[in-house]
């Protein structure tokens, strides 16, 4: 357990996979040593894995989330959402951002493809829509469905477009605290013809663990300008920047 210690004020957070993988360890040895460090109050359980409790308080809850920077994130909301055409098939990831998109949306006859349940609240009564919700387990503190079936499901879709949130943006990718998060996010970045970030100016300071490459970024929609060195590496990308008060 002492190494999974070391692995952790190194990167933060551990899965039970890399516990497997790093240690040569069974899944079952590497859930007891999981529920032993957790029960020691050394780290905090994650979805899969373990994190540093000072991480942890690091994450906002999603309510909380939902009001910072809410009047920034209702105005990059309200622009993302004019992306969507009619008849399209859309995929919200969850996000605090990705919401006010849903509360924006004017497009008729789409489909909106989520695991968020506030995106499906928000668009339930517009009986015009089709919304595929796309299943798994339930975690109300962060308002989604998780777990393998949302990966599988999602292989089997071929989007328009996807809007999808940030917890951090550098000059080498999009960053999210949870390693499950971020693969959700590849996997809708595979299987969309664009892909429209949404993203307040706070993430360009943020720090987070796992990341989704650049080269699955079309457009980063955000409410300030972005720092000269992201800048130049969004345009190497060729990805188009679009801050919304320029727009208005």
């Amino acid at each position: 357990m002492l190494k999974i210690l070391e692995y952790l004020k190194l990167h933060h957070t551990m899965s039970v996979k890399q516990i497997c993988e790093q240690f040569q360890v069974s899944k079952d040895t590497a859930r007891r040593d999981v529920v032993r460090l957790v029960e020691e109050g050394a780290a905090i359980r994650t979805h899969g894995g373990l994190a540093l409790p000072t991480l942890q308080k690091k994450i906002a809850s999603y309510q909380e989330r939902l009001i910072e920077e809410s009047a920034s994130k209702n105005k990059i909301g309200k622009l993302a959402s004019s992306f969507i055409q009619d008849h399209e098939a859309v995929i919200l990831d969850v996000s605090t951002t990705v919401q006010f998109v849903s509360k924006h949306i004017e497009a008729k006859h789409i489909t909106v493809i989520t695991h968020s349940i506030d995106n499906v609240g928000i668009l339930s009564d517009r009986e015009e829509l089709l919304i595929y919700l796309l299943g798994g387990y339930l975690n109300v503190k962060s308002r989604l469905l998780y777990g393998s079936s949302v990966i599988d499901k999602l292989s089997e879709i071929r989007a328009d477009k996807a809007f999808i949130g940030a917890s951090s943006i550098r000059s080498d990718g999009i960053y999210y605290p949870y390693e499950d998060d971020a693969r959700v996010k590849k996997e809708i970045a595979r299987r969309s013809d664009q892909v429209i970030v949404v993203a307040d100016h706070t993430k360009f300071s943020e720090k987070s663990v796992y990341r989704l490459d650049l080269d699955y970024v079309d457009v980063l929609v955000t409410d300030q300008p972005i720092p000269e060195q992201l800048k130049e590496a969004l345009d190497r990308k060729q990805i188009a920047v679009i801050v919304c008060d320029e727009e208005e």
